[in-house]
């Protein structure tokens, strides 16, 4: 089911808080379903994301308590097409992942869960994205890394996107109450990161991220946020939750702030273990996955134009 409904967004003053209902989901609801069942390894699918290099490819990786490995799968059969480790990485709590940077060319990989809300920072790891069809090691030389604190204490957040029109990393907080935090990185921290950062600080050994502080720019209010996405094609921004689907419409919008808070239309999720995952494909489809072994992927129905506006 889809329809419209109003989301609360604080920028600099309240809104009329909004009513979020679910209605009862089936497995209808979701086409194209697949099982990553050819990945043993693969038990709690956390994050999702396109490659650019095979359009048909999907990376997803495992959630809190094992390995920093990303899987890739050729998302017409559910086949596991090849994976990308990182080396010297203790993968704290894996939550989120999304394409980034000119062409989207590149991962970023969050390492933001923290459900006692008690980290005193979280870590973002980002590289170029590597071949989905081969198995690859990327040393500490390989990817950037930031730490990053939250201005007002811990969060926990299961929810990035990439915003190429801000050029930001956008994380949203998993509130349990009705309101979560919308913050950003922007490419600057990892621009400053790198310059600061000689020949022999990029040593295995010796690599130090930098600890910056994101920027709270709204606050929304959609608890439980568990994935998202931004559509490349159309700068829709899709936010899911263990019940519904979030779509906010960039249309005329000039900003990300006025973009989140317009009215978004909502649509309703299948009865799967845990969504904790979703990514839009290059045709502005919309995937998701699920926790478990075998993890299901599968595509949401579309709407059309008039039903968004209803």
């Amino acid at each position: 089911m889809i329809r419209s409904v109003r989301v609360l967004l604080v920028v600099m003053h309240l809104s009329v808080p909004a009513l979020l209902t679910a209605q009862s989901p089936s497995e209808e609801l979701v086409h194209d379903v697949v099982s990553l069942t050819s990945n043993t390894e693969l038990a709690e699918s956390s994050g999702l994301a396109f490659s650019t290099r095979d359009p048909h490819c999907i990376w997803t990786h495992n959630d809190s308590g094992h390995a920093a490995t990303l899987f890739a799968f050729d998302s017409r059969t559910g086949l596991q097409t090849g994976e990308c480790h990182l080396a010297g990485v203790n993968a704290i709590d894996w939550e989120s992942l999304t394409s980034a940077g000119l062409g989207r060319r590149e991962l970023i990989v969050a390492d933001s869960g923290d459900n006692d809300a008690r980290r005193e920072f979280i870590t973002l790891y980002r590289f170029d994205e590597p071949d989905p069809h081969e198995t690859t090691r990327l040393s500490p030389s390989d990817y950037g890394q930031l730490h990053v604190r939250y201005p007002g204490g811990a969060i926990d957040c299961e929810a990035v996107w990439y915003d190429e029109v801000e050029s930001s990393l956008i994380l949203l907080g998993k509130g349990r109450l009705p309101f979560a935090g919308v913050y950003r990185i922007s490419d600057q921290h990892w621009q400053q990161s790198k310059a600061q950062a000689s020949p022999m600080d990029r040593r295995e050994s010796e690599v130090r991220p930098d600890v910056v502080t994101a920027k709270r720019i709204a606050t929304l209010a959609l608890p439980m946020a568990t994935g998202a996405d931004r559509d490349p094609a159309t700068g829709d921004i899709w936010i899911t939750s263990y019940f519904q689907a979030f779509c906010f419409r960039r249309g005329d919008y000039t900003s990300l702030t006025t973009q989140l808070a317009s009215i978004p239309t909502a649509v309703d999720m299948p009865r799967w273990r845990q969504i904790e995952a979703l990514a839009v494909d290059a045709d502005s489809q919309v995937w998701i996955t699920s926790e478990g072994h075998p993890a299901k992927l599968g595509r949401l129905p579309m709407f059309s134009d008039s039903a968004a506006s209803e």
